[in-house]
């Protein structure tokens, strides 16, 4: 840690790892819209604007996967990829029952932002458990390991004189 002026300076992995995050956290939310989506349109709830919003949110997002979400990336591509996303007209669409309708990418952009607010909050609860997961892991590794270091040995009673 670097001293500036009595305040320490944040690790350099901080800002890549809250990116990371951020980033997965974008995706997941992209795909638990899209899945609802298609929960919709399968269970006969709000076909058409389900339809509509699945079939144009899996084209645009799947189109723009790579540039956005996959492998290393700057900084921000989750932000980029919402930007896009509110630049975008609203299209005409068809789906593949041959339905037609509008498709509008500021909701969609609204509907993923809140469903990443739900994600997020998933993930701190998740999280909090960490710390006693990992403890517990470490636990039952090292029983693990002393029971196979017990058995490996000498059968009781024999080898002490």
């Amino acid at each position: 840690m670097n001293f500036q002026g009595g305040a320490t300076a944040s690790s350099p992995f901080r800002q890549g790892n809250f990116d990371l995050l951020y980033n997965l956290c974008t995706q997941a939310s992209i795909h638990r819209l899209l899945r609802e989506y298609k929960d919709d349109v399968a269970s006969g709830g709000e076909k058409e604007a389900s339809a509509i919003s699945f079939t144009w949110l899996r084209e645009f997002y799947v189109s723009r996967v790579e540039e956005f979400f996959d492998g290393n990336q700057r900084y921000g591509r989750a932000d980029d990829f919402i930007e896009q996303l509110l630049l975008s007209s609203p299209s005409v669409v068809y789906t593949d029952n041959g339905k037609a309708g509008l498709a509008d990418p500021m909701g969609l952009a609204e509907a993923i932002i809140s469903k990443r607010r739900e994600v997020v909050d998933e993930w701190k609860v998740l999280m909090t458990n960490v710390p006693t997961d990992h403890a517990d892991g470490i636990r039952k590794n090292l029983l693990n390991k002393q029971m196979e270091s017990w058995g490996s040995g000498p059968p009781l009673g024999q080898g002490f004189q």
